[in-house]
């Protein structure tokens, strides 16, 4: 089996925010890994923390524990000017909405290139080339440059949000549920275009939602993320065919099927945690097959393990 180039690796991580009674744990002890080139998705309701995961890789919220390494080297924490620079420029995040992470006050050209100036000195020609060359690559006109963003609608706007990342020349960008806030009609324009970068610039991504239908056909591997614990990994087909854990499966149920008669014969599953027996026999994150993990104790494990043989 060919061995995949790790380029991000994420090593038991929590985010605590607040201190004392106020202290509330986002995301607890979180391990996954992302190949060079792949699309890997985080799924998840909303308060899950998959948001919080992305921030935290991104350097803007701080981990309270664990390592996360960018190709091999630690990015979480205390790091030097010359790392905290590479990481900057080679990981950008494209934010779910995009009627609030544009500045309305300055115009397309100050947006899209504000991220390379504090990197990278050029002359303000050489900026005003970058910008427009960004602006093409994402289908919208040079001229859009001296605009300001409540001129355009909301698919432009997320296009002027990707430029943003693409002028930094990125090697990974973080997707945060970046078609949710749009028009359906618009929706698939903008993942034809995040797949299109990809395959033009070998892009990886790590692409958070909680649509899993969408997922299925953007994604190569997908991580099931319920109240700050990833619950399920696995190939993105392996997942849909062959769901174990009883969140995953609830998500499943929910995703509606176009078949009128089919939908009102679907049944929907509802997860209660509950149904779990850890008081004596806590769950661990295991192996359960060649590329599909999950959160189980040694009773579900064994369950699971015989549930997939039995396929």
């Amino acid at each position: 089996m060919e061995q995949k180039e790790v380029l991000l690796d994420v090593q038991n991580v929590s985010v605590t925010f607040g201190s004392g009674k106020n202290k509330f744990e986002a995301v607890h002890h979180v391990s996954f890994q992302v190949h060079r080139g792949e699309t890997f998705g985080i799924v998840g309701e909303s308060g899950s923390g998959k948001t919080t995961i992305g921030r935290s890789i991104m350097r803007i919220y701080p981990t309270s524990s664990g390592e996360i390494l960018y190709k091999g080297q630690k990015i979480n924490g205390k790091i030097s000017k010359e790392l905290d620079h590479q990481v900057t420029r080679e990981i950008q995040m494209i934010f779910q909405d995009p009627m609030a992470s544009l500045n309305e006050r300055a115009k397309v050209s100050y947006i899209v290139s504000e991220g390379l100036m504090n990197v990278e000195k050029l002359t303000q020609e050489e900026y005003d080339k970058r910008v427009d060359a960004a602006l093409q690559e994402v289908g919208l006109l040079p001229e859009f440059a001296s605009r300001f963003p409540h001129e355009f609608s909301g698919g432009q706007r997320q296009r002027i949000g990707i430029a943003r990342s693409l002028i930094m020349q990125p090697e990974l960008v973080i997707a945060d549920e970046p078609i949710s806030a749009l028009d359906v009609s618009i929706r698939a324009q903008v993942l034809n275009l995040l797949d299109k970068l990809q395959k033009e610039r070998g892009l990886t991504y790590i692409f958070i939602a909680h649509d899993l239908s969408v997922m299925r056909f953007i994604t190569d591997r997908i991580a099931v993320i319920h109240k700050g614990k990833i619950v399920e990994l696995a190939e993105t087909e392996e997942l849909f065919h062959h769901p174990l854990h009883p969140y995953t499966r609830a998500l499943l149920s929910a995703i509606p099927v176009p078949n009128p008669i089919a939908e009102r014969g679907k049944e929907l599953i509802v997860y209660d945690p509950s149904m779990h027996h850890y008081e004596k026999d806590q769950p661990e994150w295991c192996k359960v097959s060649d590329d599909h993990y999950i959160l189980a104790n040694q009773e579900e494990l064994a369950a699971y393990r015989k549930e997939l043989e039995s396929h």
